[in-house]
């Protein structure tokens, strides 16, 4: 990782593009999990539904994408300040769930699914504060509302995996 923090600001557009590539690690981090421990139906069966979860979170951030988009909201007009654009892009580079391209190498090193899960919640913790700082510096109603819901869904999520890890 460089050692020069990227000093760039972001717009309410740059940030929900961002949102869908983290739904989109965490669907293939429970899919490649599911796939991993499919010889346990339970622990398969919890991650698929995970899986399913954060498509439909992509889901909905791809539709305020277009929204956005469509309503000429992702211009210049409206940046998250420096601070925030910021903490929004270390966090995304260095937290939530791992790349697409490196999913399959951090879970060959998971030997077990209590592991898997455990990353998983740290996970959910990030993304968590990632959508909290969203409705906090989001400059247009319709991507703070979309936050809103998809921070009270990582919420549940992060509930279901320490209920997960509880009762294994």
């Amino acid at each position: 990782m460089s050692s020069e923090i990227e000093k760039k600001y972001l717009t309410d557009l740059e940030v929900v593009s961002l949102a869908i590539d983290i739904e989109d690690r965490g669907y293939e981090f429970y899919t490649m999990a599911s796939e991993k421990f499919s010889n346990d139906k339970k622990i398969k069966e919890f991650f698929d539904e995970m899986a399913r979860e954060e498509l439909m979170h992509k889901s909905k951030f791809e539709e305020l994408y277009r929204k956005l988009l469509d309503e000429k909201k992702g211009d210049d007009s409206a940046y998250f300040d420096i601070e925030a654009s910021i903490y929004l892009t270390m966090l995304y580079k260095t937290s939530v769930f791992p790349s697409k391209d490196s999913v399959n190498e951090v879970l060959k090193k998971i030997n077990t699914y209590e592991d898997a899960i455990e990353l998983a919640i740290r996970a959910e913790k990030d993304s968590i504060i990632f959508y909290d700082e969203i409705v906090k510096d989001a400059k247009f109603d319709s991507t703070k509302k979309v936050a809103i819901t998809l921070l009270n869904e990582e919420i549940k999520h992060f509930i279901d995996l320490s209920n997960m890890i509880k009762a294994i």
